[in-house]
């Protein structure tokens, strides 16, 4: 009986060790790896949502409750909870919770946050929170992003600290460093740089504004562009004539510092050169009641659209000014400017020549102008 009855509570002990073995796997959440094809088809089987991962791989798709190291997914991953390190899917990626590491997916990566992570999609990286790393081939959206984001058509957020770059457009709320796009920025609040191809739009703008035609904002000191719609800013419209005769009409409008030109215009004592634009950039440097001081960086173009009619000219202008009303101000100012021209008599252009020189039919000079005109204030 001694003996039926050591056997009986080795047995006993030895069913309880299973038993106990059993209970410690099915409660365990973390597991070392995860392999499948398809969810359910995988090492975790149905209780894969509830499961937490050090390694994940799986053919076409994989889900999990967490991810703490490298998952790899040939279609889709989807990750109910955090994943901590690398995330590589083919076409998705989507984690319910926050993202640490580097999130990448062949078309879209979504997450709640990313804020300690880099995210890398093809097509659209879609954030709830914040992000300080975004690169999407199409569309990046966050609430923050504090650092880089770029995509290759637009980017969305409400604030963003570095660098935002799209190559089509811009949308957010602040900026605080620098914002560039193709074609158009809109913004609400920037300390920094706004730099678009063709638009610039703004309310508050602490920095500067570049934009290859036009700038928009409320306030905004410092715009670089053809035409600035500044509202506490100003807009004016000239005429003035050089020393060769070049007679122009103007557009004049900026900020309260820097001021944008714009003009049309012809020769009247060269009629081979009978068609003149200009564009530059302006700096107002004295505002003193009755007198003003402008500094204007120029460029003048000439032609008459055939071989031996073009002539260039980029110059410095200093020009003082007398104000005689708040509308109307008169203006005189010396110039030095470098010129070359194909035109048979540049010399005749560059009459206060410092410096000259002729080869190959091109005439090149450092030169000495002088322009004298009047300016409208209509805004």
């Amino acid at each position: 009986m001694k003996i039926h009855y050591y056997k009986f509570k080795i047995c006993t002990a030895l069913v309880l060790l299973v038993c106990s073995s059993l209970t410690v796997v099915l409660a365990q959440t973390t597991r070392p790896a995860h392999i499948g094809f398809i969810y359910p088809i995988s090492t975790n089987g149905l209780g894969a949502p509830n499961i937490t991962n050090n390694f994940s791989l799986h053919a076409l798709g994989g889900l999990s409750a967490g991810e703490r190291g490298l998952a790899i997914y040939g279609l889709a991953g989807m990750v109910q909870g955090d994943a901590n390190g690398l995330q590589v899917a083919g076409l998705w990626s989507k984690v319910r919770g926050d993202v640490e590491g580097l999130q990448v997916a062949g078309l879209m990566n979504e997450a709640r946050s990313a804020n300690q992570a880099v995210q890398v999609a093809g097509i659209v990286n879609l954030l709830e929170m914040d992000a300080p790393v975004q690169v999407a081939g199409i569309f990046n959206k966050a609430r923050q992003v504090q650092g880089f984001q770029t995509a290759g058509i637009f980017n969305l957020s409400q604030s963003a600290k570095g660098a935002q770059v799209a190559g089509i457009a811009n949308f957010t709320k602040m900026v605080e460093g620098i914002q560039i796009a193709g074609i158009v920025n809109e913004v609400d609040s920037v300390k920094g740089v706004q730099i678009a191809g063709i638009v610039n739009r703004a309310k508050n703008v602490n920095g500067v504004q570049i934009a290859g035609i036009v700038n928009i904002a409320e306030s905004s000191d410092y715009p670089i562009g053809i035409i600035n719609l500044i509202q506490d800013g100003e807009i004016r419209i000239g005429f003035y004539a050089d020393e060769n005769l070049t007679s122009m009409i103007i557009l004049k409008s900026g900020g309260k510092k820097l001021y944008g030109i714009v003009g049309l215009g012809s020769n009247l004592q060269y009629h081979e050169l009978p068609y003149a634009v200009e564009a530059g950039v302006g700096l107002k440097v004295v505002d003193g009641g009755h007198f003003r001081l402008d500094v204007e960086g120029t460029n003048l173009f000439m032609t008459n659209f055939k071989r031996r009619g073009e002539y260039s000219r980029s110059g410095l202008k200093v020009l003082p000014a007398i104000v005689l009303s708040n509308k109307v101000e008169v203006f005189a100012g010396p110039s030095i400017n470098y010129m070359h021209t194909k035109y048979a008599i540049g010399d005749e252009l560059a009459g206060m020549s410092l410096w000259n020189r002729e080869r190959r039919s091109v005439y090149k000079a450092i030169h000495l102008g002088l322009s004298a005109g009047i300016n409208f204030r209509i805004y």
